[in-house]
C-alpha cells in the first residue's frame, strides 16, 4: 500500500477513535469528497503578480549568464509576456459531529485532505535590450521560458458548518475552517524552470544560451540555512471558507456540493453517510 494511503487510513482511524465518545449525545456523519482546485478564477490578478515576480528573476538570470561572456553589455530595456495556469485537485475524508442530533443545524468537522496545487507559467516570452558600453551599440536577447511550482500537501483540518434549513430536503450551508499540512508534504514541493534564448551582438553575430533547474523546498531550505538565512515556514497553513448545498437522498445518505476558498478556489462534490 502506498505511504500516502497508509497515512490517510491511520489518520481516519485516529479521528474515529477520538470521535467515538461523542456518539453518546450527538450524531456522527462520515463524508468523502473530491474537488477541483484552481487559481484561474482570478487569472488576470495572479498572472500580473507572477509576471512581476518573474520579471526581476528571469532578467537577472539572463544578465548574469550573458555578462559572464560579455561584461560590457548592460541592460537598456526589458519586456515580458507571461502565460499563467494553476490547475489542481483534492480528495478528502471527514468525520462530522452534530451536537444537536440528527436534526441539528450546527456541526463540527475533522478532515484529512490530500491536495495537488500546481502553479505554472507554461509560456514566457522575453526581450532584453542591451547596450555595449565600449562600442555604444545595441544588442538584443530574445528568450523563451517555462516552469512550475507543484505542492501536494497532506493536511489535517478542523471546520464548523451551519445548515440554514436542516429539516428540508435541500439546505444551504456555510463552512469555515482551517488546517495545516504535514512538514514532509510541504517540503517535498518542487520548483522547476527552464529557459533558452538567442543573443544578437552589435556585429550581428549570435550566441545561444539556455539554463534549467529543479529543486524541492527542502533543498531550498537547506541552502538558505547553510548561508545563515532564515526559512520562515515548515508547513502550509490552509484557510477554508465554503458555501454549498446539502441534499438529502435518504435518511442515511446526503449529497453535498460546495464552492469556496481553500488557499485558492475549490469546487467540491461529496457523499455523506449518517451513522
Amino acid at each position: 500500500m502506498p505511504k500516502t494511503a497508509v497515512r490517510i487510513t491511520g489518520a481516519l482511524f485516529l479521528l474515529y477513535v477520538l470521535s467515538s465518545p461523542l456518539l453518546a449525545d450527538g450524531h456522527l456523519e462520515f463524508n468523502v469528497h473530491y474537488s477541483y482546485w484552481t487559481l484561474n478564477v482570478v487569472r488576470g490578478l495572479v498572472e500580473k503578480m507572477v509576471s512581476d515576480t518573474l520579471k526581476s528573476d528571469l532578467k537577472d538570470r539572463f544578465l548574469k549568464q550573458i555578462q559572464a561572456d560579455y561584461p560590457t553589455l548592460v541592460e537598456s530595456g526589458y519586456q515580458q509576456d507571461v502565460n499563467f495556469d494553476a490547475p489542481g485537485h483534492n480528495v478528502g475524508f471527514e468525520l462530522r459531529f452534530y451536537p444537536g442530533g440528527r436534526g441539528g443545524a450546527f456541526s463540527l468537522g475533522l478532515a484529512v485532505e490530500q491536495t495537488t496545487m500546481k502553479i505554472s507559467f507554461p509560456s514566457v516570452t522575453a526581450r532584453l535590450d542591451l547596450i555595449d558600453l565600449n562600442l555604444n551599440q545595441p544588442a538584443t536577447f530574445n528568450g523563451q521560458a517555462g516552469g512550475e511550482f507543484v505542492i501536494k500537501p497532506l493536511s489535517f483540518h478542523l471546520n464548523m458548518r451551519w445548515e440554514f434549513l436542516p429539516s428540508r430536503v435541500i439546505s444551504p450551508c456555510l463552512t469555515i475552517g482551517a488546517g495545516i499540512s504535514t512538514s514532509r508534504s510541504f517540503l517535498d514541493a518542487r520548483y522547476r524552470y527552464e529557459y533558452s534564448g538567442t543573443l544578437t551582438l552589435p556585429d550581428s553575430s549570435i550566441e545561444q544560451y539556455s539554463e534549467s533547474d529543479s529543486k524541492t523546498l527542502r533543498q531550498i531550505k537547506d541552502e538558505r540555512l547553510a548561508e545563515g538565512r532564515d526559512f520562515p515556514l515548515n508547513f502550509l497553513p490552509i484557510f477554508q471558507f465554503n458555501l454549498g448545498l446539502r441534499a438529502r437522498l435518504s435518511r442515511t445518505l446526503n449529497l453535498v456540493a460546495d464552492v469556496g476558498i481553500f488557499d485558492g478556489f475549490l469546487f467540491r462534490g461529496g457523499l455523506s453517510f449518517r451513522i
